[in-house]
């Protein structure tokens, strides 16, 4: 059976788009939307095989989240907003969960703590990707690295593994299954297909890496609950990854 591109990149980006509260029909409309153009309510409804009633209620959600556009009247066309300007909001969507996460959940928990317990969420911008990463590697220990992107996976980034893979037998790396890496002696290495973003995970703190507009970027906490959530992933990848 062919494999359909658009339903292959919806299963990898839904798991996700969920987290967001974001559903598998709301991206499939939407990509719809984008590549086919403007399309009425009934027309989307038929082709993606959604019932009418049901397609008005996500049409609704997607417009309230700003995604699309309503035009006209009786009937109503839909069209996408640019793809540009959807990661945008998304990225805003993103900034806007990680507040919300600092304020009900971290900021809580960190009042329980000593006052000396100190903890950080930062956004790294794509100049000090490489340096963020070369100073956790550096520094960490129990080190689990991810790569999909093959830009990130440069000489010196190779240099800086293969020396760490020395001090720290436990080094774990997951590679994207269409880069390609040169054989590390005693590195533990994984390949695994349709990864979302990059990282690198310690003891203490965790890098998640993904790209935008080809350029990457990144987020940086050493606060434990995060990283301890970064570390069951990563396993459950691990797990995955052949």
């Amino acid at each position: 059976m062919d494999s359909n591109p658009l339903e292959d990149t919806l299963a990898r980006v839904s798991r996700f788009a969920s987290i967001l509260g974001i559903s598998r029909a709301e991206l499939r409309i939407y990509s719809t939307l984008l590549l086919e153009g403007q399309m009425t309510a009934r027309q989307l409804a038929e082709q993606l095989g959604i019932s009418y009633t049901k397609i008005y209620s996500l049409l609704i959600k997607l417009e309230e989240r700003g995604w699309i556009k309503r035009l006209g009247k009786k009937p109503a066309v839909y069209e996408a907003i640019p793809l540009r300007d959807l990661w945008a909001s998304i990225k805003k969507m993103i900034e806007i969960k990680v507040d919300e996460f600092e304020k009900e959940f971290i900021e809580p928990l960190s009042s329980l703590l000593s006052p000396s317990s100190t903890y950080s969420i930062t956004m790294i911008p794509p100049d000090k990707i490489k340096s963020t990463f070369y100073e956790i590697l550096d520094e960490g220990n129990k080190v689990s690295i991810a790569i999909s992107y093959p830009e990130l996976l440069s000489e010196d980034i190779i240099q800086a593994i293969k020396a760490k893979s020395y001090t720290s037998p436990d080094l774990r790396v997951i590679i994207q299954s269409d880069i390609n890496i040169p054989e590390i002696s005693g590195l533990q290495i994984r390949k695994l297909s349709n990864m979302f973003g990059s990282g690198l995970i310690t003891s203490t703190a965790v890098l998640l890496i993904i790209k935008n507009a080809d350029k990457l970027s990144g987020l940086f906490s050493n606060h434990k609950y995060i990283v301890d959530i970064a570390t069951v992933y990563f396993n459950h990848l691990w797990t995955q990854a052949k």
